[in-house]
């Protein structure tokens, strides 16, 4: 059976995964409440992110997904990673291909929004969950860049949670 791929990913109320500064400390408020991740991550065999996602994660002094195998999307050499970790620097529809025939469960693009658009104009995500924050960042790193393609989803569901943020899942196509 094709893996599947996901996206997994929180946003402020005016579309930002990141503040100003490239930071997503401005999540630490909506920690005290399960989303559901530990369930999500159970049906993950790989994850794929952009460089910068990859760096930001590496910087906060441990390495988060131990058990996963993990390939970041790069243009460069990466001289240190944990074991798991393996770049990817050649086409991205051959890495899709790949790990569609061979990846054991599914593949969660982790970020950030250059390499969800990329998956996304590809079409190679199936699943997006959005968690939608009710904080106005007003500047920041945007969920998704620019591009000539569009794409329908359709809503599989939404939840709310007691703090204010709504989950919105769809399937893509």
């Amino acid at each position: 059976m094709d893996a599947g791929f996901r996206a997994y990913i929180a946003a402020s109320l005016d579309g930002y995964i990141a503040d100003g500064d490239g930071s997503i400390a401005w999540l630490k408020p909506f920690d005290a409440i399960d989303y559901g991740f530990d369930e999500f991550m159970a049906h993950i065999g790989t994850v794929v992110m952009g460089r910068t996602t990859y760096e930001h994660l590496h910087a906060m002094g441990h390495w988060p997904h131990n058990d996963k195998r993990c390939i970041v999307v790069t243009s460069r050499s990466m001289d240190t990673a944990p074991d798991n970790v393996e770049p990817w620097v050649g086409d991205l529809a051959q890495l899709v291909a790949e790990l569609k025939a061979s990846a054991a469960g599914d593949v969660w693009v982790a970020g950030g929004a250059k390499a969800l658009r990329a998956f996304l104009d590809l079409g190679a995500i199936d699943h997006f969950d959005l968690f939608v924050m009710p904080v106005l960042l007003g500047r920041g790193r945007p969920l998704f860049e620019p591009s000539e393609r569009c794409g329908r989803m359709t809503l599989l569901g939404a939840k709310t949670y007691i703090n204010g943020v709504v989950r919105l899942s769809y399937v893509v196509g």
